[in-house]
């Protein structure tokens, strides 16, 4: 009887569980429904289909799909090229402060719009609830895990599907930013999942269309999954992301702690002020040509830096043109969880420049439906 329970248990083993076949074959079902809607150039309809199918239950081979049916949504879509208007007064809501703070609650198109018009930046608290800032900060230690075995040859059946470079994206260094503690957030799809969900239960791809009043896309090259130790940071230099990206566009930059940081771990120097146009660039003592001139970001600068503490879940809603950089301390201990996911709208990707002779091309960003 022992032996014939054994030999049960191994038969039932080797063709896997009811509950195993199941999940195939409905990832199966979705799998050939998405590419049916594809066939009828119904993309947007088949993130939709595959989204929800993921929801009911994971799957690699579902997430892995969703990532390239993202760019592929975007690159079919025949974008507009008319920019919907923006409001031309925008009221002061926070009048005296530097960098306005609110709760995720209180987060609405006219305050973030108030915000970066007046102050640069919105600080939105809990944006991401508990649950989901476990969820994310597993994820990334994960997909951090997952690119060191891919690098090393290994083939771990408990990280598969976590770390997959995105085929369309041929010129990231991968290990330059591993080396950094990052990775990009295409290239591990269950974590990308992950976060656009956080959003969506945060109301944030709502505010996001509201915002720039069309659908919002993802950058591919710039929502960047990372767990930073203070020891591979140093305070970095000021900067405008719109020096290299273009001034013309419209652009939004959710940076979302993922633990305590700002004060024992290295968080973020903003000046909490609007800019319409760029500071002065390059310049002795600049990372970069790009990167802005030291001595007048400490001149425009002058008695608005803030540094934010942030607690896990908090975010901070910036744009092309607010002037910041990395905040570390020789006194930081701990390292720093974070998500950088840069939004623009599609009506302005014709504005996004490239800087000549430079290596980051911006026009190379791979935009992806969000």
């Amino acid at each position: 009887m022992i032996r014939l329970r054994l030999r049960r248990r191994s038969r039932k083993a080797a063709h896997g569980s009811s509950a195993d076949r199941d999940s195939l074959r409905d990832a199966e079902q979705a799998l050939n429904a998405a590419e049916n809607l594809v066939a009828q150039q119904k993309l947007t309809g088949a993130v939709r289909l595959l989204t929800e199918a993921n929801r009911r239950r994971r799957d690699p081979r579902l997430e892995k799909r969703l990532v390239d049916l993202r760019f592929d949504a975007y690159t079919a879509t025949e974008w507009g090229h008319e920019r919907p208007e923006w409001p031309r007064c925008v009221e002061d809501l926070f009048p005296g402060e530097r960098i306005p703070e609110v709760a995720r609650e209180q987060l609405t198109v006219e305050r973030l719009r108030s915000g970066i018009m007046h102050h640069g930046s919105l600080l939105v608290r809990g944006l991401a609830n508990g649950d989901q800032v476990e969820q994310l900060t597993g994820d990334i230690d994960k997909a951090l895990v997952a690119f060191d075995s891919h690098t090393a040859g290994e083939d771990r059946s408990d990280l598969a599907g976590w770390f997959q470079p995105f085929t369309q994206d041929q010129g990231s260094n991968r290990r330059v930013r591993r080396k950094r503690g990052a990775v990009l957030a295409v290239d591990s799809p269950p974590a990308l999942f992950d976060l656009v969900e956080t959003f969506e239960h945060a109301g944030a791809d709502r505010l996001v269309r509201d915002y720039f009043a069309e659908p919002p896309m993802m950058l591919a090259k710039k929502v960047v999954l990372r767990r930073v130790p203070p020891h591979e940071m140093s305070t970095g230099g000021w900067h405008q992301d719109g020096a290299f990206m273009g001034v013309g566009i419209r652009s939004l930059n959710i940076w979302m702690a993922l633990s305590h940081c700002g004060d024992d771990a290295p968080g973020l120097d903003v000046v909490g002020r609007r800019f319409d146009e760029l500071v002065e660039m390059g310049g002795e003592g600049t990372f970069n040509a790009w990167a802005t001139n030291p001595q007048a970001a400490e001149r425009v600068g002058a008695g608005a830096v803030v540094r934010p503490i942030f607690e896990p879940g908090d975010a901070l809603l910036l744009d092309h043109l607010t002037l910041h950089r990395t905040a570390a301390d020789a006194g930081m201990a701990n390292d720093r969880y974070a998500v950088e996911t840069w939004l623009f709208a599609p009506s302005t990707y014709d504005a996004m420049t490239a800087s000549g002779g430079q290596s980051y091309e911006p026009r190379d960003q791979l935009p992806i439906l969000f």
